[in-house]
């Protein structure tokens, strides 16, 4: 049996409502799923409340965005928060702003390039994620700018592109601390994604032993943005340092170019995260 443990829903920047991608997962067999919008928990009343209806397990997760350097973010997965952890709520809140002004700042830069944006293309997009997601990609798609999602960030808003702007979140420490102090279990998100000087983060010894003294808990060594080489990596780090081995679609919807249930993790994978998280949550009520 299958499970999805990244998924987007249109309280962040995916496109379907919880009802819609949870009835999509059932439908596709898998047997659980996290939901995990980037800095939103809006979704998670609703998707819980769906997944019992399907008969699906359901997570309650977040994505945390947190700022290593001025030029580099990294995502922190947490699973098994409560969403109405003062703490937590005040990070995401501080994230929330972050982004809107990363909005702003990318809009600026793309205007710079001589590339004016259509306000009010904009905030239709804005408005309505279910029509295509992300309202700055379809808007520069729609201007026949770029053809897909690999165009988006190759062109404009890739590290070291002319429209790429940085973004003041929280540090990948107080995510790290925040996510445990709101009962959940924190778990790097795709590790290889992160690249510095030319060079994937997870390859230096001096930052897989920084991910340790933070205190993270787990690799979403399963992902589709890795190589087989990389997920057997990522396994035997996670065994040798008992970390989580999780696994997920990062699904936002059909416009990005991700497969719902893919790359395949198997349910084997789960109770170990369950069980972290059972070991938490009863420690915040001593």
């Amino acid at each position: 049996m299958a499970i999805d443990l990244h998924l987007h829903t249109n309280a962040s920047d995916g496109t379907l409502s919880p009802r819609a991608l949870l009835t999509a997962a059932a439908e596709l067999g898998l047997t659980a799923v996290a939901i995990t919008d980037h800095d939103a928990t809006g979704s998670l009343a609703e998707g819980a409340k769906v997944a019992a209806e399907l008969g699906l397990t359901f997570i309650p997760g977040v994505e945390v965005s947190a700022s290593y350097t001025p030029d580099l973010s990294l995502h922190v997965l947490g699973y098994g928060i409560n969403p109405d952890h003062p703490g937590l709520r005040r990070v995401l809140a501080h994230n929330q702003k972050a982004w809107e002004q990363n909005e702003e700042d990318s809009i600026a830069a793309l205007e710079r390039l001589a590339i004016k944006i259509d306000r009010q293309r904009y905030a239709y997009w804005k408005a309505h994620p279910e029509a295509g997601g992300w309202p700055l990609y379809q808007t520069l798609k729609e201007m026949g700018l770029i053809r897909d999602v690999n165009e988006y960030f190759s062109k404009y808003f890739g590290i070291g592109c002319p429209a790429y702007v940085t973004c003041n979140f929280v540090s990948p420490e107080e995510a790290i601390d925040t996510i445990k102090a709101a009962g959940g279990v924190p778990v790097l998100a795709h590790p290889g994604l992160y690249v510095e000087d030319n060079q994937k983060l997870m390859t230096s010894p001096a930052f897989r032993q920084t991910l340790l003294t933070w205190g993270i808990e787990g690799l979403e060594a399963i992902a589709n943005s890795h190589t087989p080489e990389e997920t057997a990596f990522y396994r035997e780090f996670c065994r040798r340092h008992q970390l989580l081995i999780t696994g997920g679609s990062d699904y936002h919807g059909a416009f990005a170019g991700r497969k719902l249930g893919r790359p395949v993790v198997d349910d084997a994978y789960l109770p170990p995260l369950l069980a972290a998280i059972a070991r938490r949550q009863p420690a915040l009520k001593n």
